[in-house]
C-alpha cells in the first residue's frame, strides 16, 4: 500500500530534520514526510538582502545547519506561495504551514495553517475565562501574542523563550511563567520542542500545548492515518 504523504512548510529554509523528527513522533512510518522552505529559493545572500523592517515583519526560524535567525515575514509569503503549489503538484494528502504566525493572504482548500490549529485547540481547552501563558521566541512579539490570544475574559501573559535555549534558560523561563499562575501554557512557536514542553511543564506544572505536535496530530488525522 502506497504511504501518504504529508507536506510541511516551514518559514525558513529545508531540510529540517529536527522538526521532521518532531512529527515523525506522532506519525511515526504511516506517511511520507516532504518538508519544503519558503525561502529554499534563497541562498544565505539573498536571505541577508531581506531583513525584516519592523516587529510586525518580524519571524523566528532555525536554518539547516541549527542557526537561529530573524527573517521578514514579506518575503517569506512570497515564497511560500509557491512552495504551496509545489505540494499540492506532488499530490500531498494534507499540508501544513509549519509557522504559528498569521498568513490570511495564503488560504488555500488543502492547506492548514498552525496558527489556526493553535488557536482551536487553545479555545478547546481554555473556552471560558482564564488566564493564558504564551512562551514566544522574542519579548518584542508579546504585544502582537497578547492581541491574537486575547479573549474576553481570557488574560495572555507572556515569557520570552528561545526555541534553541538550554536547559538552564529554559528553567528560568518555566519559573517566570510559573509566577504567572496561567490556567494553560503554549509554546508558541513551530521549533520548540518536545524536551522543551516536558522540563519546562515539571517545573510551572500546568497543562501545555506544543505546537509541532498539535500541528502533527492535525495532519495524523486529516490525512486518515
Amino acid at each position: 500500500m502506497t504511504r501518504s504523504l504529508v507536506g510541511l512548510l516551514v518559514i525558513g529554509q529545508s531540510p529540517r530534520p529536527d522538526l521532521q523528527a518532531q512529527f515523525a513522533q506522532v506519525i511515526g512510518d504511516r506517511a511520507k514526510l516532504c518538508v519544503m522552505g519558503a525561502l529554499d529559493h534563497l541562498n544565505e545572500a539573498g536571505i541577508a538582502a531581506v531583513p525584516p523592517i519592523g516587529d510586525a515583519d518580524t519571524l523566528y526560524t532555525t536554518l539547516p545547519d541549527g542557526r537561529s535567525v530573524l527573517i521578514s515575514k514579506a518575503a517569506v509569503t512570497e515564497g511560500m506561495a509557491q512552495r504551496l503549489a509545489d505540494l499540492n503538484e506532488i499530490g500531498a494528502a494534507v499540508s501544513v504551514v509549519c509557522c504559528t504566525g498569521k498568513f490570511p493572504t495564503l488560504a488555500t482548500p488543502g492547506v492548514h495553517f498552525a496558527s489556526d490549529l493553535m488557536a482551536g485547540a487553545v479555545d478547546g481547552c481554555l473556552p471560558g475565562k482564564g488566564r493564558l501563558g504564551v512562551f514566544i521566541p522574542m519579548a518584542a512579539q508579546a504585544a502582537e501574542c497578547r492581541n491574537r490570544w486575547e479573549r474576553p475574559g481570557r488574560e495572555c501573559v507572556t515569557v520570552a523563550l528561545a526555541p534553541d535555549a538550554d536547559d538552564n534558560t529554559i528553567a528560568a523561563a518555566a519559573r517566570e511563567m510559573a509566577g504567572h499562575a496561567p490556567d494553560l501554557v503554549v509554546h508558541d512557536c513551530i521549533s520548540y520542542t518536545s524536551h522543551a514542553r516536558d522540563l519546562a511543564c515539571t517545573i510551572h506544572g500546568c497543562q501545555s500545548l506544543l505546537a509541532v505536535s498539535v500541528c502533527a496530530r492535525f495532519a495524523a488525522e486529516l490525512g486518515g492515518l
